[in-house]
């Protein structure tokens, strides 16, 4: 072997011996060879996590149509409600010739609406029933054409021969401005009673039969009577109130009436087989065997 060869390996050798060589450990990234970084990864993250926060914010686009269509019938049921109060007004105040949609909105002050509140206002207004429509123009419907006392007399006495009972003062109030001045002047002829509607103070005008004689009470059923308070009861506690005590409510004493049993239909004949001639064709028709 060469001796030069030798002597170098020596060296090196001797060389190696002497040094400490300190070697760093190699990153994943140097001996992998995939493409991931997680810091890339994380910054990818935090930015796309901005908008798809931002999105998250934003309204449904459903709710959002519900809530405005909602807030719209709100608006047109609203403006209807306006429009029959300011109507009743006029009507009490004298002022009775009709108006039309666009009069009573100027005269309301009602400039803002759209297209399709209108087209609503147009539909439903004719179908109000608080209100007449003559010729596209609108007037108050009062519940009882009532315009004085005479008129006053007049439907309650009617309302007696019908048996429809009375007049509430609350749908009297609708007809006339001045209607305790006005109950009265006919207080003679008509009765007052106090009552209770839907959970609400109210009164009922009954017509005043003078032709009616009734005998005086005794001052004992007077007492009881008094003595007995059913104000918070309704009809049906009164009734098994009374069922309890023994005593029953008549029922089913309206005339029966009799259903005609359906008529029977007479069932056909059957024909039997019977060999038909034609006669009327003898000398006509032909043998041609």
């Amino acid at each position: 072997m060469d001796p030069e060869l030798l002597r170098q390996q020596k060296a090196f050798q001797k060389h190696a011996a002497t040094t400490v060589a300190v070697q760093n450990k190699p990153s994943a990234s140097s001996n992998s060879h995939t493409t991931y970084s997680s810091e890339a990864a994380k910054a990818k993250k935090k930015k796309s996590s901005g908008p798809s926060q931002n999105l998250s914010k934003l309204p449904d686009f459903d709710n959002f149509t519900s809530n405005s269509n909602a807030l719209s019938n709100a608006t047109n049921f609203s403006t209807m409600a306006k429009i029959v109060d300011y109507m009743k007004k006029r009507h009490l105040n004298q002022q009775q010739w009709p108006l039309t949609l666009q009069e009573m909105l100027d005269e309301l002050q009602i400039y803002d609406l759209s297209k399709r509140s209108l087209a609503f206002l147009h539909e439903a207004l004719p179908n109000n029933p608080r209100l007449i429509m003559e010729n596209d123009k609108f007037a108050f419907r009062p519940p009882y054409k009532i315009k004085g006392k005479t008129s006053l007399v007049a439907v309650a006495r009617k309302h007696y021969q019908d048996g429809k009972g009375g007049i509430l003062v609350s749908d009297l109030a609708e007809c006339v401005a001045n209607y305790d001045a006005l109950l009265q002047q006919v207080a003679a002829d008509v009765i007052v009673v106090p009552t209770q509607v839907n959970k609400k103070k109210d009164r009922v005008v009954f017509y005043n039969d003078k032709d009616f004689t009734f005998p005086e009470l005794e001052d004992d059923f007077k007492a009881l009577w008094r003595n007995v308070s059913v104000d918070h009861l309704d009809e049906k506690k009164i009734e098994e109130y009374l069922q309890k005590k023994g005593l029953d409510a008549m029922k089913d004493l309206t005339p029966k009436v009799r259903m005609q049993a359906p008529l029977k239909r007479k069932a056909a004949k059957r024909r039997l087989n019977q060999k038909v001639q034609n006669e009327h064709m003898d000398g006509v028709l032909e043998d041609y065997e």
